[in-house]
């Protein structure tokens, strides 16, 4: 198999995951998306493989809701190629779009089509299996900036050769927008993640537990036993508890290990070396351990978010001035009392408050109130039927339904003692709020 071929195998399971994981959620669950490839060629193929790859992932009762979003293809007729036509049940190009601003979810794949001009407001998510530049790739990209109600955000996702668009996009801001595209450099993280790898395959955590727990990892029966561990976390716990400035460098560098690994995964190429199962694995259990010493139950942080499925997007954000110099992925040091991690929902409302002063102590204060707010959750009795729905097979909709309902009841009971700004910035984030506590559920139980 030529490398083009694998590179096109990683660009469609990546957009399948990301569809049903992520742009389809978005804005209340109307998020849409395109796909812009460099030929009818791949247009064909892209709709193929992603149609097959898809209907395997809605057969999840997670993702069935999904099953109906379709996946269209628009191109200008060549006599060398097969009609669009053919490829949409016969549907004509106008009733393409029509469909798709119609349906509340899907992908359409375009070949030189609708980068220009084309306004679906709820479209979400650009993925570029092509090279775009100068006025050409603000125009592109433009597509997916429409304003819309609850509609937060927007991501580019780019499977060029060698990213370029990378460059391309930022290039392009800074001679018609005069302004800079936040930084993102794959390949210097590869590098650091290169390094990563050496320093912790030279811990003194790996060196004394890595052969014992591949002793049990090598074993399949063994190794889906929980009971088949117990042993070796007795002794790793031990260990962490004996050496707390050892182990915590040895955490702070296996989560910045993760961090990029799930930041550049799915963006450029990378050896099998740096996602090889068992060490990725082995960190878990370090990692799941050093925070059953270290922090409290139900947080977040990037070992688990990479053990989620959740994958590496470039997200272009313009930043205010153009005099900021690009900074440079450092290997990561442990911070004095740090337990890592957080609520992904934090994230969003740092981004929405980054100008304000006090950013990190109203992280600070958030963290600490959705951690009471879980708690709450927990405590309930409908929080415990809602955990019962979680570890089973109950839809996606139901979980979000009774979720909302306690946080109604929470904010109507404790609107005075948590303060009305809390619940002015999570009114509209309960899903991702819900995500979070699922997460942590999920984790706990499994783990």
């Amino acid at each position: 198999m030529n490398k083009n071929l694998i590179i096109l195998k990683r660009c469609w399971k990546s957009s399948c995951l990301v569809l049903v994981k992520d742009v389809y959620r978005q804005i209340r669950g109307t998020g849409k998306a395109m796909l812009a490839v460099y030929s009818i060629k791949a247009a064909i193929a892209y709709q193929s493989a992603v149609t097959d790859y898809f209907n395997i992932l809605v057969k999840d009762p997670k993702y069935a809701k999904y099953a109906e979003a379709p996946i269209h293809v628009v191109y200008s007729s060549n006599q060398d190629e097969q009609q669009a036509s053919g490829l949409n049940s016969g549907l004509s190009e106008a009733k393409v779009l029509e469909s798709f601003s119609l349906k509340k979810n899907g992908l359409i794949i375009v070949v030189a089509k609708l980068q220009t001009g084309f306004d679906e407001k709820r479209l979400h998510t650009l993925f570029l299996d092509k090279e775009i530049t100068g006025i050409s790739a603000i125009q592109a990209i433009s597509r997916v900036n429409r304003t819309a109600k609850y509609k937060n955000d927007c991501k580019i996702v780019d499977f060029s050769y060698n990213n370029v668009n990378v460059q391309n996009i930022k290039d392009a801001f800074e001679h018609f927008s005069d302004v800079v595209v936040s930084d993102f450099d794959p390949f210097g993280d590869k590098k650091v993640l290169d390094t990563l790898l050496g320093l912790l395959k030279q811990s003194d955590s790996y060196d004394k537990f890595f052969t014992v727990f591949m002793g049990i990892y090598r074993d399949k029966t063994k190794r889906e036993d929980a009971e088949s561990y117990l042993d070796f976390e007795s002794s790793v716990k031990k260990y962490i508890d004996a050496n707390p400035k050892r182990t915590a460098d040895t955490k702070a560098k296996a989560a910045q290990y993760f961090t990029i690994l799930n930041r550049i995964e799915y963006v450029i190429e990378l050896d099998a070396k740096y996602s090889e199962k068992s060490f990725l694995f082995f960190w878990r259990k370090f990692n799941m351990l050093y925070n059953i010493l270290h922090r409290s139950e139900g947080l977040k942080d990037p070992i688990e978010v990479y053990f989620d499925n959740q994958i590496g997007i470039v997200e272009v954000v313009a930043e205010e001035s153009k005099s900021q110099k690009m900074k440079q992925t450092e290997v990561a040091e442990p911070a004095p009392g740090s337990g890592g991690g957080q609520f992904d929902v934090l994230k969003v409302i740092e981004a929405r408050n980054q100008k304000e002063a006090k950013t990190g102590a109203l992280i600070e204060e958030f963290e600490v109130k959705i951690t009471s707010f879980f708690d709450y959750v927990k405590e309930s009795k409908e929080g415990e039927r809602l955990i019962v729905k979680i570890r089973s097979h109950v839809s996606e909709n139901e979980i979000y339904d009774d979720f909302a309902k306690i946080y109604r009841r929470y904010k109507a009971l404790k609107r005075k003692s948590v303060g009305e700004f809390f619940f002015k910035e999570t009114e509209d984030l309960v899903d991702k709020l819900c995500d979070d506590f699922e997460s942590s559920c999920r984790v706990n139980y499994y783990d």
